[in-house]
């Protein structure tokens, strides 16, 4: 997809952006402080220039076991992943893969609740195939 400051032109200017994997092109992850089992989780989708999403998207989210992608979580926490005040979570696989939908802004809100110390990483999967994976979830 090619976006133009101008539509109207069939010649391209510097200000034309090719953006070839879609909107969604990337994203941050914030893990907040543990507090009674709870972390707050914030992504904020990206676009291909690094500008927070001004829009709706989906990504999917998975729950993994290391921070190189390697496998899933083997339990996903006592209650796991749970969306938060913004964007809407569904379950594909319990605890360990989810459908989102994020925010007009692109913001997802999501919490990770775990009684015990289950190692953990959230990592979330652009519609390009990239993954951007969290600081660890492992709660004391």
């Amino acid at each position: 997809m090619i976006r133009r400051k101008n539509q109207h032109t069939l010649i391209a200017d510097p200000g034309d952006v090719v953006d070839i994997c879609g909107q969604c092109a990337g994203a941050s992850i914030v893990v907040g402080a543990e507090v009674a089992n709870v972390r707050a989780i914030t992504i904020q989708l990206k676009d291909a220039q690094g500008n927070d999403l001004a829009h709706r998207a989906t990504v999917q989210i998975a729950v993994l076991a290391d921070a190189n992608g390697d496998a899933f979580v083997a339990v996903g926490g006592t209650t796991g992943i749970a969306i938060g005040a913004d964007g809407a979570l569904l379950p594909i696989v319990a605890k360990k893969l989810f459908l989102a939908i994020s925010e007009a802004d692109g913001d997802i809100d999501l919490t990770w609740t775990d009684t015990g110390t289950d190692v953990a990483y959230l990592a979330v999967i652009l519609p390009n195939g990239r993954m951007i994976i969290s600081a660890a979830l492992t709660n004391t």
